[in-house]
């Protein structure tokens, strides 16, 4: 599977075969080595996390293996042994509650 470029980006070919861009290894080398936004993500971390435990153990949950695990909601209800609605209202509940203890970061 070749990744489509533009013609002038330099690129460079691994041993598969597959090209990468030189531009974006050298953009997520900065950002790694720049300790205010390693700072600023450990702390976005931390607040997020106890935002998390602020949730029902079950919102929690299912925030968690929707968008940690990357599960779909279907599954999500088959494993709480309830409804792909009732999974996809909890979801929505939990987001809302991390909306709302989040917004002032904004």
């Amino acid at each position: 599977k070749k990744k489509t470029r533009r013609e002038d980006s330099p690129v460079m070919v691994d041993a598969s075969g597959e090209e990468h861009s030189l531009l974006d290894q050298v953009a997520d080398d900065r950002a790694g080595a720049n300790p205010e936004r390693n700072l600023m993500r450990r702390e976005l971390g931390g607040k997020i996390g106890k935002a998390l435990q602020q949730l029902t153990p079950r919102e929690r949950m299912v925030f968690e293996l929707k968008h940690y695990q990357g599960l779909k909601l279907r599954t999500i209800g088959e494993m709480l042994n309830t409804t792909e609605e009732t999974a996809k209202n909890t979801l929505f509940r939990a987001t809302q509650k991390l909306r709302g203890t989040l917004a002032p970061m904004r």
